[in-house]
């Protein structure tokens, strides 16, 4: 579904995530985000029946529900898709995301299609802050944290398309585990989110809003709470990674497969780096392996 936002930007709302659009004067367009791979024959439908023409496709991050119809979009309209030069690295690699979770050659369960999206044509690395595309003046934000380059677009009409940087409250209520792989960039953007002036707010899971405050507290408070959840599993013992993730995963009651273990463990993993750096826990090495404690 096309809904029209404020002057020349519009949400394309699918199935598997809502896509933004800033529609140029001769009915070329940018679009930001392709959506999964499933979706992407009726996002050109769309897209053909308004008789617009995708010139640019902006990828807020790698992830398959943000990516996987790049190829689709591509092809069909002959859009250049732009990205961080971190989001490019997997956009084109898409097999280096089981690889990262495993740490290793994935098992085949790890390497599945809600990993794993089709590889994208060539991807043109984005610079942070104003940049012409298409003819267009877009405001480029640096909203890492849910993954290493993750970026906003901000669209002339004030509008800004964040991609996952907030989790909204039924996603949470969903899967009640934040998704990061980088904690003090996911603070960071936080912070940098309360500041930036804008008409609108829109994310790729969770609708608009032009005042989204209170869900980026709420965001903060559940990025805290997980990072307390480690804390408190560590007193009095030493626990390795996996044990901690056991420990999250039972706290929280989290229903997981394969995918779902291995996305918490990404998260799990991203606090210990985070509390190690801050010097909050430290590292000791086991007859069983590495091990955690509270300093």
């Amino acid at each position: 579904m096309l809904k029209h936002l404020v002057g020349q930007s519009y949400c394309l709302e699918t199935p598997a995530a809502s896509l933004g659009l800033y529609l140029g004067d001769d009915k070329h367009c940018i679009l930001i985000d392709s959506g999964a791979t499933a979706d992407g024959q009726q996002v050109v439908s769309i897209l053909q029946m308004q008789g617009w023409e995708v010139s640019a496709l902006i990828n807020t991050h790698a992830h398959v529900d943000h990516s996987g119809a790049n190829r689709i979009i591509a092809d069909t309209f002959g859009a250049t898709v732009y990205a961080s030069a971190a989001e490019k690295a997997f956009l084109e690699n898409p097999w280096l995301a089981p690889y990262i979770l495993f740490s290793a050659h994935p098992p085949r369960s790890l390497a599945n299609r809600f990993i794993v999206p089709p590889a994208s044509p060539e991807v043109h690395a984005l610079e942070h802050g104003m940049q012409v595309i298409s003819g267009v003046s877009l405001n480029i934000i640096d909203l890492g944290g849910h993954t290493p380059g993750q970026i906003g677009v901000m669209t002339p009409d004030g509008v800004l398309f964040a991609g996952d940087s907030l989790l909204s409250s039924l996603s949470y209520q969903t899967f009640p585990c934040l998704v990061m792989a980088d904690v003090a960039k996911q603070l960071a953007s936080l912070d940098l989110l309360e500041k930036i002036h804008f008409k609108e707010l829109c994310l790729a899971h969770g609708g608009c809003s032009d005042q989204p405050g209170s869900l980026i507290d709420q965001n903060r408070v559940w990025l805290k709470e997980l990072i307390n959840d480690v804390l408190l599993a560590l007193p009095g013992q030493l626990l390795s990674r996996e044990e901690i993730v056991g420990r999250i995963i039972a706290g929280r009651t989290l229903p997981v497969n394969t995918t779902q273990y291995y996305l918490v463990w990404s998260t799990v993993s991203a606090v210990i780096s985070y509390l190690l750096d801050n010097h909050l826990i430290k590292t000791t090495y086991h007859p069983n392996g590495i091990v955690y404690s509270v300093r």
